[in-house]
């Protein structure tokens, strides 16, 4: 597939705030000290964690402050720089002032991690009337209501989206590819790569209890710079199975996002019960140190329903209710799967973001009295449970390298796994694709005359022919009317039995007693057009072998084949 195919790629439309955690910093320190505004340009500040520089202004840079200098030596080239303190609390409290401003031009918004934004770009776009005019509105929008700078960028994917939005840039559908080939390789250390398409070194209390194994993108950089793999283009141009091969199922996943594709999201899991955890606030919430008290109850009431099913949340919506009635809500994206202190760290950042944004000067919010916890996105807890006997998937990593070798040896389409895309006949509902490549898109129905639930076990790729005769041995068949001509009583395999076949004792020239069945389900295949075709399908159940084997059998232009077998 050409990194031009937009089939499964989504229009992403990226809000960053360059620097973010510097700009966050210097806003706290202008208001704790009451001095005036400070321009980086022009006067160098820098900002410091556990003594190395995180991040530095465009003047500190010019004076020599660069990040990853230890504090003494930035000290050393630019004496005169404003040396700050990081506060990842605070810049996640006051992110909030941006996600809101962003709010007002496109609800949906998720916050990806403090100073980037993700949401949906095609319907804001055709409500505003294009691309360009929907990332104006996002920049003026955000400049007006918080005083900052942004930048938007719009391409297909998460990953082109947000190297686009470094330069603001909005990349033509189909052109993603193109425009990442340039880039340097390095460029991959902001891949969202991971079951909550999340970004890594997300601050969280709980780094110890992350059981899950991660990709370490500065060293996988690194390998691949020592290869002498300078661009994502150089990535992108080498075989799709000789990179899985070598190096494994994860860098695959970045060689797919560097040539511009996007990999098929996690499986949504809906269970039958909309899971809430919420609770009510006596007294109401109205200071930032309350956050802390009211997060961990409330994230462990959410843990708790979440084990009792099975599942583990990667996205998460928050939800406030004040005491005028108004409410608001936020979504938080994660890097896999959320635990509780990475949900009580959450609650409190959006708590203070909330109280904190009427205190900086923005919309008003009053005392809040409810806190709702909406997971959005739930897996199966064994996708990210730990093993018995080590680490979590190791069994998976295990045929992840299988998978890899063959599709080396013997090439791409060695390894395929089933995909549901939609169809009438269950032969075409699921397509066979090459493992951890790009999904083909789901045809939307509706499907007039599709097998309900449940469908057979096995599925013939090529239906084997059979017949259906009634008592007298006169052929059976399905009328204009949709009806049998006569209620079946045998049927003969005429094509030689298949594995699946022969196992439920049905064998080449045997015949079988139909004991019943049910009604013929009439499959019209495009009626208004000169080829379309006329089909119906009959569930029987046969005597075979002495025991009971139900089947699919499907008629078309006269004749009858087996479409599937039940177990």
């Amino acid at each position: 597939m050409s990194s031009t195919d937009t089939r499964t790629a989504t229009r992403i439309a990226a809000v960053i705030v360059p620097d973010w955690p510097l700009v966050a910093a210097l806003d706290r320190h202008q208001r704790r000290t009451d001095s005036p505004p400070v321009d980086l340009a022009l006067d160098p500040v820098i900002l410091v964690d556990q003594h190395r520089v995180t991040h530095a202004g465009t003047a500190a840079q010019r004076a020599g402050a660069l990040p990853g200098m230890r504090r003494r030596a930035a000290r050393a080239a630019c004496p005169d720089a404003l040396v700050l303190e990081g506060d990842r609390e605070s810049e996640s409290a006051l992110f909030e002032l941006v996600a809101a401003a962003v709010d007002t031009v496109a609800a949906g918004v998720d916050v990806l991690r403090p100073g980037t934004l993700l949401m949906a770009a095609r319907g804001p776009a055709r409500h505003h009337g294009g691309e360009p005019v929907l990332a104006e509105r996002i920049i003026d929008a955000v400049a007006d209501l918080t005083g900052w700078d942004c930048s938007v960028g719009i391409a297909d994917g998460p990953f082109a989206a947000l190297l686009a939005a470094r330069t603001g840039r909005i990349v033509h559908p189909g052109r993603s590819g193109d425009y990442l080939a340039p880039h340097p390789i390095g460029a991959l250390r902001d891949a969202p790569v991971g079951p909550g398409w999340g970004h890594r070194g997300q601050p969280t209390a709980t780094r110890a209890d992350r059981t899950e194994r991660r990709l370490d993108l500065p060293e996988t950089v690194d390998l691949l710079q020592r290869l002498g793999i300078a661009t994502l283009g150089d990535l992108a141009a080498l075989p799709a199975a000789s990179v899985a091969d070598r190096f494994g199922p994860d860098v695959a996943t970045l060689h797919l996002l560097s040539a511009g594709r996007e990999p098929a999201p996690p499986a949504a899991h809906h269970p039958a019960q909309p899971i809430l955890a919420e609770t009510a606030l006596d007294p109401p919430l109205v200071r930032t140190d309350q956050a802390a008290f009211v997060a961990r109850p409330l994230a462990e009431q959410l843990h708790s329903m979440l084990v009792e099913r099975g599942l583990v949340c990667t996205r998460l919506r928050i939800v406030a209710r004040t005491e005028s009635g108004e409410e608001m809500e936020r979504t938080w994206r994660h890097d896999g799967a959320l635990t509780v202190a990475d949900v009580v760290d959450r609650i409190r950042w959006q708590c203070d973001g909330w109280i904190t944004r009427s205190r900086l000067g923005g919309p008003a919010t009053g005392a809040i009295v409810r806190i709702g916890l909406h997971p959005l996105q739930l897996e199966p807890a064994s996708r990210n449970a730990p093993a018995l006997w080590g680490s979590a998937g190791e069994a998976a990593q295990r045929a992840s390298r299988a998978f890899a070798r063959a599709q080396g040896l013997a090439g791409e389409d060695a390894v395929q796994v089933p995909v549901l895309v939609g169809g009438r006949l269950l032969a075409e509902e699921v397509q066979l694709v090459p493992w951890r490549t790009e999904k083909p898109p789901r045809r939307v129905g509706p499907w007039p005359g599709s097998l309900p639930r449940p469908v057979p076990a096995t599925v013939f790729r090529t239906p084997p022919p059979v017949q259906l005769q009634d008592a007298h041995g006169d052929p059976v068949v399905v009328t204009a009317r949709g009806l049998l001509s006569a209620p079946p009583a045998r049927l003969l395999v005429t094509a030689p039995g298949t594995p699946a076949l022969q196992r439920i004792g049905l064998r080449a020239g045997s015949t079988h007693p139909v004991l019943t069945h049910g009604s013929p389900t009439v499959i019209d295949e495009r009626w208004w057009t000169t080829g379309g075709n006329r089909a119906a399908r009959l569930q029987l159940v046969l005597a075979a072998a002495g025991e009971e084997a139900a089947v699919l059998a499907l008629s078309r232009t006269g004749e009858w084949f087996l479409e599937g077998v039940y177990d």
